[in-house]
């Protein structure tokens, strides 16, 4: 009976470690699929070189926020800005790393606008961090074109994470100025309009003109501060020479605020020009009709009278010359207007 017993007991004793060991393999692949899922949804993709690594995030959710927190020491204050959307560009300089939000310019064909494209971006000694509110194509495209190619990677990765920052900006930004080249066409389609008349069209697109160019000032006039900060950063994580580089991207951003402010001179300039036309269409429009009406007050005046009620009218006995009286009128004014708006044509 004790063997028997001692038996059943080992028996239960195995049955239960049996049953743990299929309890934990099951958390174990619960694991996994959770980090399948962060790194399916989350999209965390990575890049290694000799000197530093680049990763990129292209969405914001609790697993980003997780993620940062997780593995490395940000400042809350930092991971809250990435997790809040409508930031504005800023830098926060720190002892070990720097967190830069960078917005990016590029033109909405569907809703006729520019906006802008978030970019938060992390750079310690030996990481580069980006994460984007949602897919950049352009972002995508650059990360792609490392990734694929060896030449790319030993040029870019082998150096520090502060150079691979600046030619990804480097590339944003003239490919941002693509925007600047479509809105110098649309503004010069709309001088056209205004010098031929097609004034109905012209203030609408000079709408939507006027906002595309006030969105480009909103984005790029702080960038025009905190990169002319990042060429002064004097950090370990930055190499000195660093400041050369970024000092070639602010001077890219200078030309592109340059070509803004001219767009804003000749917007201003095609508003009044447009208005100025506007108003002297209006003042030829209202001019010819009170010719007609000063015109036509002797006929009215003459049908005021003669349809009176009254039995001693001037010729009222001869109806042939007050219709010949009427015709004349007539004929007068008819002739008059005419002249005036052939001279108006001429």
């Amino acid at each position: 009976m004790i063997y028997l017993y001692n038996k059943i007991k080992l028996l239960s004793s195995i049955n239960l470690l049996v049953w743990l060991l299929r309890i934990s393999y099951f958390f174990d692949i619960i694991n996994l699929i959770k980090l399948w899922l962060i790194f399916k949804f989350m999209a965390i993709q990575e890049l290694t070189g000799k000197k530093g690594r680049w990763i990129y995030i292209d969405s914001v959710n609790e697993e980003t926020e997780n993620y940062l927190k997780d593995n490395f020491k940000f400042h809350t204050l930092d991971i809250e800005d990435v997790m809040s959307e409508q930031q504005r560009p800023k830098l926060d300089v720190y002892k070990y790393y720097l967190f830069l939000i960078a917005i990016f310019p590029y033109y909405d064909q569907e809703n006729r606008r520019t906006r802008g494209l978030e970019v938060d971006i992390f750079i310690t000694g030996d990481t580069l961090i980006t994460i984007s509110q949602k897919p950049f194509p352009a972002f995508e495209n650059f990360f792609n074109k490392i990734a694929q190619s060896a030449k790319f990677k030993k040029m870019w990765l082998d150096k520090s994470p502060s150079f691979i920052l600046y030619k990804l900006m480097e590339k944003l930004f003239r490919e941002s100025y693509a925007v600047i080249d479509l809105i110098d066409n649309q503004i010069g389609r709309v001088e056209d309009n205004v010098y031929e008349n097609e004034l109905k069209s012209v203030a609408h697109d000079l709408a939507y003109i006027r906002r595309s160019v006030l969105t480009l000032r909103r984005i790029l006039d702080p960038q025009r501060f905190t990169l002319a900060t990042m060429t002064n950063i004097n950090r370990d994580f930055i190499p000195q020479e660093m400041g050369d580089y970024f000092d070639n991207i602010h001077d890219y951003i200078e030309k592109m605020w340059v070509e803004v402010e001219n767009f804003k001179d000749m917007i201003d300039g095609l508003h009044w020009t447009n208005e100025s036309l506007i108003s002297q269409h209006t003042n030829r429009v209202i001019s010819i009709l009170t010719f007609i009406s000063v015109g036509l007050m002797p006929l009215t005046l003459l049908a005021g009278i003669y349809g009176m009620n009254l039995s001693r009218l001037p010729l009222a006995d001869k109806p042939t010359v007050v219709f010949g009286l009427f015709g004349l009128i007539a004929l007068m004014t008819i002739f008059l207007v005419f002249v005036i708006v052939r001279n108006r044509k001429v």
